[in-house]
């Protein structure tokens, strides 16, 4: 049996030294031995990041990961390193495996070539050696393949990494993550996996970074888009993007699809608009609600700075089923990102957290980034004067808290307009909720 005291032992060596790709190796290798398949993933997702132990983490991460029934990051991940290694024979036949355990009926016969980089419209010629990008599935249109480029690979994080939000990351749980992990409990009260979730709040406060972990915890495809992506200068193509877009997600479930800035995309539809951007805005009100149960294990993700400018047709039950507020940190969350971020500083250590986080009330995470970047620029000119690294301190970051601002005071005054004189239908309770708790009301 696995000793628990050296697992722990090993589990304090990485928090001092974490990127010994060697060791998280070791770690992993134990947890699996010891049963704790769960946890081995985890360091295996680590390892797979450092560029010295990638190729042998990921071997042991792609069998560890099927077998485990995470199926879809194993088949990202297969397909990603077949990629640019497609002579790999022994990825090949993990990958056959993986196709089998889904249940494919066709096996994979060489490595999938994603869209080039450059957007190719609809009509416009393939060029040379450029291939269809789904190679286990049927393609009907070039919309399909266009969709393909926004695959974002990177699924090492997790809800767990995200510092604070946990009644955020509570209702995820419950919405999002509950029909894939107990499908059984759900299916008995007529619930199924799929829907959408709407996250709002001051800019810089991790609502994209809330759905990268999201797609993270699932081990799902993460789709990534922006407005100027979908549009397209000819009538009638960008619904045909839309649509190219939402299969490409149904023919690679489970997907998260990520809508940022949706306000730009769904805002409200008023007479002074061109025609051709209301039947986009109803081409994604159609995708949204799936006719005939094609939505299933397809999850639809959205953040907006400007709630109140998004169409209230998005918000009704069966698209976006529950609007959340992700507000600035809290103290506790404050004190975990700062604390993480002066480990990275020569004499981060010695610097008082206790003072910085009571003089960051009220600031998103994009501003304590931008304070430890300002205070760490005074030990840095100290460094390249004197030719020897000079440690941060605390008198550093107490002038950066001087000069610096928060960013999220000014949305907060914005927004309690609308908590206060525009809450009829009762969507803004949580904003309200938080402006009383803050003495911001």
């Amino acid at each position: 049996m696995t000793d628990t005291t050296l697992l722990t032992a090993l589990a304090q060596a990485l928090k001092s030294d974490p990127r010994n790709g060697p060791l998280w190796l070791h770690y992993a290798s134990l947890l699996a031995a010891a049963a704790r398949s769960d946890e081995a993933i985890a360091a295996l997702r680590t390892a797979v990041e450092i560029a010295g132990v990638r190729e042998a983490a990921l071997r042991e991460l792609v069998p560890l990961l099927c077998a485990s029934g995470q199926l879809a990051e194993a088949l990202i991940r297969a397909e990603a390193w077949l990629e640019s290694h497609p002579g790999d024979a022994a990825m090949r036949a993990e990958l056959e495996r993986i196709h089998a355990a889904r249940g494919s009926q066709s096996q994979a016969s060489g490595p999938p070539v994603r869209a080039a980089a450059r957007t190719r419209r609809p009509g416009e010629e393939k060029g040379d050696g450029e291939l269809n990008v789904l190679s286990n599935a049927p393609v009907q249109g070039d919309e399909v393949e266009w969709a393909s480029q926004f695959d974002w690979g990177d699924l090492r994080i997790t809800l767990g990494d995200v510092a604070g939000l946990e009644d955020v990351k509570r209702q995820i749980r419950l919405r999002i993550l509950a029909p894939f992990k107990n499908p059984s409990v759900y299916e008995a009260f007529g619930r199924s996996g799929g829907g959408g979730l709407l996250l709002y709040g001051p800019p810089g406060c991790g609502k994209t970074y809330v759905a990268r972990a999201t797609a993270g915890e699932l081990g799902a495809r993460f789709v990534s888009v922006s407005i100027h992506e979908v549009l397209d200068k000819f009538f009638g193509e960008s619904e045909k993007l839309v649509h190219g877009l939402f299969e490409h997600a149904r023919r690679n479930k489970p997907t998260v699809v990520f809508f940022d800035e949706f306000d730009a995309l769904g805002g409200p539809r008023g007479r002074g608009e061109q025609q051709s951007w209301k039947t986009l805005v109803d081409q994604l009100l159609q995708e949204m609600d799936g006719v005939g149960g094609k939505n299933k294990d397809v999850l639809l993700l959205a953040a907006t700075n400007t709630p109140w400018n998004v169409d209230s047709a998005f918000r009704r039950p069966g698209r976006f089923d529950r609007v959340l507020f992700v507000p600035p940190p809290d103290d506790a969350a404050r004190r975990t990102m700062l604390e993480k971020s002066l480990q990275t500083l020569p004499g981060g250590s010695e610097v008082r957290v206790d003072a910085l986080v009571k003089a960051t009330e009220l600031w998103s995470g994009a501003d304590l980034r931008a304070l430890v970047e300002r205070a760490s620029e005074g030990a840095l000119e100290r460094s390249l004067e004197s030719g020897k690294v000079h440690e941060v301190t605390t008198a550093d970051f107490e002038r950066a808290v001087k000069e610096s601002r928060s960013s999220v005071l000014e949305w907060l005054a914005t927004a309690r307009n609308y908590a206060k004189y525009s809450n009829e239908g009762g969507q803004y309770d949580e904003l309200g909720e938080y402006l009383k708790r803050v003495k911001r009301w």
